[in-house]
């Protein structure tokens, strides 16, 4: 019997070793690695976004790694694929909570698969950080697992909006997704319009991934306005302003954004067409090097040893270096008490933290750490004028 039940804890303890060394061949994660869990777009519309608010993450992650990491633990960001479904992306939450035990999420992305992934890491008290989102609830009340690092988007379309006045603008036109966000953004949109007296707002609506604008074309063309502000992002953008321009049925009209149309992609992809677009910003300007942080990102790119990480800068990879900053910063003040727990508490410590020239501040009673919004133009080039 002695035999039997010592040859029985052998077998066990020879299947929990395997287990875990085919978890760390894998997934190339050492056990005493810090492990953070991200839903993105790496594929589809979206993917542009996606790679590169993960690839200015981990910039800053790869930086910190080459420097001895964070009391010796590396950090390694994990990132699945959703493709921007929300079903996919549900799916990958609970697989980076469930079987990879990530100790928090990262930078997941967009309205609609937050709103699956937010309530699953806060049922099972996982701490939920920098979020490329900006819709209103995710600061309406304080989630105890969510801390955000951007503005809302309700504080960028303010600032789009003062635009309009300034400007002389009065016809306003909107093109968004037929979505509860898009919805929503339509909603806030034509009230502001009303309040500043101008023409009743004309908006149209386009699915996901659409290639045909004809009918949001002429619905437009109909209204003859003086902007368009777009509610829909990646390669629909994209798509849409070269088919828009082309119909050439309206006068020439001046497209305003919030920074998720990705400024940069419209520079690539668009060349001169992307000329005079407005776009709101919630992170400094990555070119210049007026601010500390973008003269501390801009070196991280220089000195990056992973060629596929040596990319343009952009406004969104400076979001993602200044995002994994701020979790850099919560994780050395966990120290060697490395949990759930500690981190949570390490981030409502970071009262008034200055990023580098970019003030954020978290406590217990407030989880919104920026309030910065500005705006840009694209001028000639493909450069962005402030």
């Amino acid at each position: 019997m002695r035999t039997r039940l010592l040859l029985m804890k052998a077998m066990l303890a020879a299947a929990f070793l395997s287990t875990v060394h085919a978890r760390v061949w894998a997934d190339n994660v050492a056990a005493d690695d810090i492990v953070l869990g991200q839903s993105a777009p790496l594929t589809g519309s979206f993917s542009e976004l996606g790679k590169a608010y993960r690839d200015g993450a981990l910039l800053y992650f790869e930086k910190i790694n080459r420097q001895g990491g964070v009391n010796g633990r590396a950090i390694k960001l994990m990132t699945f694929d959703d493709v921007y479904v929300p079903k996919q992306a549900e799916e990958n939450t609970r697989k980076l909570i469930t079987q990879y035990h990530v100790l928090a999420l990262f930078g997941h992305m967009f309205t609609n698969t937050v709103k699956v992934s937010l309530p699953i890491a806060t049922a099972a008290q996982v701490p939920y950080v920098a979020p490329y989102a900006g819709n209103d609830e995710l600061y309406a009340t304080v989630n105890p697992y969510l801390f955000m690092t951007r503005a809302s988007f309700s504080a960028e379309l303010d600032t789009l909006i003062k635009q309009f006045s300034v400007m002389g603008l009065k016809r306003v036109a909107l093109i968004r997704y037929d979505s509860s966000s898009g919805a929503a953004l339509e909603k806030e949109l034509a009230g502001k319009v009303q309040v500043l007296k101008l023409t009743p707002l004309v908006s149209t609506v386009i699915s996901l991934q659409s290639s045909d604008f004809s009918k949001n074309i002429s619905v437009l063309a109909q209204a003859r306005p003086d902007a368009v502000v777009l509610g829909v992002s990646g390669k629909d953008a994209v798509q849409f302003i070269q088919q828009f321009n082309k119909a050439a049925l309206v006068k020439p009209i001046q497209y305003f954004a919030r920074s998720l149309i990705a400024g940069h992609q419209l520079v690539a992809e668009l060349g001169e067409e992307s000329r005079g677009l407005v776009l709101s910003q919630v992170v400094p300007s990555p070119f210049n090097g007026k601010t500390q942080i973008a003269r501390e990102y801009q070196a991280t790119l220089n000195t990056t040893t992973t060629p596929a990480l040596k990319t343009t800068p952009s406004h969104i990879s400076l979001e993602g270096f200044i995002a994994a900053k701020v979790m850099t910063e919560a994780l050395k003040r966990t120290g060697n008490k490395l949990t759930r727990p500690a981190l949570l508490a390490a981030l409502e410590s970071m009262h008034d933290w200055n990023v580098g020239d970019f003030p954020l501040s978290f406590s217990a009673g407030k989880h919104n750490g920026s309030g910065f919004v500005t705006v840009t133009v694209i001028g000639s080039g493909g450069h962005f004028i402030e």
